[in-house]
């Protein structure tokens, strides 16, 4: 990995991603690059009662005072911004850059994103509210949309030492895999494979795939096969926390999109309940 990105937005889950970057860019070589989009939504107003047909409301740009006074807010915003990201590089000396863009945030940040080999994003943003747990709607669209490994870090992340791979040999995990075991080899840490409720003799496939793919990066790891007693996303969360994991590596999102409307998704449960990052990739 070469490039790194993590989106900012002062937010306590974005300040926690910063530190998580910044410590990935020192230890894999790679230039970190920090984004602060000032989202255009913060620039108009919409009246009430203006409306176009079919009653979509209409976005009328902020009165010149106060366009100056966000302008002024925003600048603000990015300058305490850009002297942290500063700050967090210099201490690990990581080659970095800072930028800001104004735009659509989930189109700009979906675009710096796939000029990077990694993105780091907090939990939930500002726009979404700090009080939730949930990941937030620009988190899932980068998951969604980047087409790169996304590391997503909550507020107050736990430490710990190796990474859980939630593996059941799907498109999602294989994709994920390989970032996830070199970030891992890296850090010079241990694999756990967990393999939740498959079928009566995927184990044997399952372990000798992934354990060969370990031993050609020379990684040592293990794999295990849990009984499907919990829901997945419980299960993976606490064995992660029991094991002392510092890391959840999983594919994102099914391939199924009517079972997870209906029956939810591991997805975005385990990014809701674990305090350890969780990289993901589609």
């Amino acid at each position: 990995m070469k490039s790194i990105v993590i989106a900012m937005d002062g937010s306590p889950a974005s300040h926690a991603a910063l530190k998580v970057a910044a410590e990935w860019a020192a230890l894999l070589d790679a230039k970190l690059r920090g984004i602060f989009i000032e989202d255009e939504q913060r620039f108009v107003s919409y009246p009430a009662g203006l409306a176009a047909e079919g009653g979509v409301p209409i976005a009328v740009p902020l009165s010149e005072s106060a366009m100056a006074a966000m302008n002024a807010t925003v600048k603000s915003e990015g300058n305490a911004l850009e002297q942290a990201f500063k700050k967090a590089c210099e201490n690990l000396k990581v080659d970095s850059q800072f930028v800001r863009r104004r735009g659509d945030v989930n189109e700009l940040l979906t675009r710096e994103a796939r000029a990077a080999d990694l993105v780091v994003v907090g939990r939930r943003g500002f726009s979404e509210g700090t009080a939730g747990r949930q990941p937030g709607p620009t988190t899932e669209t980068l998951i969604h949309q980047a087409l790169r490994p996304v590391l997503v870090v909550p507020e107050k992340p736990r430490t710990g030492k190796g990474a859980l791979f939630a593996y059941d040999g799907s498109r999602g995990v294989q994709r994920v895999l390989v970032p996830g075991t070199a970030m891992l080899v890296a850090k010079g840490e241990k694999g756990l494979a967990v393999s939740i409720g498959e079928e009566e003799g995927q184990e044997v496939a399952l372990r000798e795939t992934i354990l060969t793919y370990w031993k050609n990066w020379n990684l040592k790891g293990d794999f295990i096969m849990v009984p499907r007693k919990d829901r997945v996303s419980t299960t993976l969360v606490e064995l992660a926390r029991e094991k002392g994991l510092g890391m959840i590596v999983m594919g994102a999102f099914g391939h199924n999109p009517l079972r997870e409307l209906f029956f939810g998704s591991n997805t975005l449960e385990v990014l809701e309940k674990t305090d350890c990052p969780v990289l993901l990739m589609v």
